[in-house]
């Protein structure tokens, strides 16, 4: 499959959001690399980081109080939930499944960069979010308890709106 961003049109000018994004292209590349005994890993692997880098995206939303974090925030959930489903289909061997999923994956994440990250982007460097920041709230939202629990806190955060 063809690379998903050797021009750089998906760079955000951010160092630490354009560090995770290329974390998520290579191993979505992996994924699209793997044969069928190393696609189940390689995809749970990409699972892990979209959970991660989504956590992460959440932490400074919330911090930064960015205005379109409800709406971004249920694009992540919704995304998210459906790569786990991914993920029980890859375990009980249902790849030509995840092998699709990769690929509309592909075509979502370069839309949802152009628009919800830029936007994100332009938001933290307006708040003057600095690097180091971030990395205190990758930190925490990494060192919190399993992202099922940041997940919950935000729908009943959405739920009691």
């Amino acid at each position: 499959m063809a690379a998903l961003d050797r021009s750089g049109a998906l760079s955000l000018d951010l160092p630490f959001m354009d560090r995770a994004r290329e974390e998520f292209i290579r191993l979505l590349t992996r994924v699209d690399e793997a044969d069928n005994t190393r696609l189940p890993s390689a995809w749970n692997d990409l699972v892990e980081c979209a959970a991660e880098n989504f956590a992460r995206e959440e932490v400074w939303m919330r911090a930064t109080g960015h205005a379109s974090r409800k709406d971004h925030d249920i694009q992540h959930r919704v995304v998210l939930g459906v790569m786990r489903e991914g993920a029980l289909q890859a375990g009980e061997g249902r790849l030509l499944q995840v092998r699709e999923m990769a690929r509309q994956l592909r075509s979502w994440y370069a839309r949802h960069v152009q628009t919800l990250d830029a936007a994100l982007a332009l938001h933290l460097r307006g708040a003057r979010f600095e690097p180091a920041n971030a990395g205190a709230a990758g930190a925490a939202a990494k060192a919190a308890p399993p992202v099922w629990s940041a997940l919950r806190e935000a729908v009943e955060h959405v739920s009691s709106d």
